[in-house]
């Protein structure tokens, strides 16, 4: 059975904040596409650039240990789409938010063959639970360099 991890965070051009959409496999493949805000452009013109990575698969391993990790031990962190809404404040760009708070979030998911959800959940880009975990951590290391054109 092969598995997916995604991983994906909203841009936000109020902000200048890149949207990433980063993703790894068991097969192997690891790569992000961050899409670069441009004031007062329509997203869907904006610059798209494409990074792959190459993670050791202990590394890989962790990151797929992680997403279930946050789960079990922050089950009230993990929003479910019920607690989101899409805030299309920008042009042609969804911002997924928490209805509570309106607080940024990061959709995470791993995805089996068939395009069945093993897990999937958002964090808002505050939590405690995201900003600590491995899987922040090493793909914010990861993209980081690339974060502005």
């Amino acid at each position: 059975m092969n598995r997916h991890l995604f991983y994906f965070r909203p841009g936000e051009e109020a902000r200048m904040l890149a949207r990433c959409q980063f993703s790894v496999g068991e097969d192997g493949r690891c790569g992000a596409i961050l899409t670069y805000p441009i004031k007062g452009m329509p997203w869907r013109r904006n610059v798209v650039r494409s990074y792959e990575f190459c993670l050791p698969e202990e590394t890989k391993a962790l990151l797929f240990a992680d997403v279930h990790r946050i789960r079990t031990e922050f089950p009230a962190e993990c929003l479910s789409n019920e607690q989101l809404w899409s805030d299309s404040s920008e042009k042609a760009n969804g911002i997924t938010r928490d209805r509570a708070t309106g607080t940024l979030c990061y959709s995470i998911a791993i995805y089996v063959e068939g395009g069945k959800p093993e897990e999937s959940y958002a964090l808002r880009e505050n939590s405690k639970a995201l900003l600590e975990s491995v899987l922040y951590r090493t793909i914010s290391a990861l993209t980081t360099p690339y974060e502005k054109l």
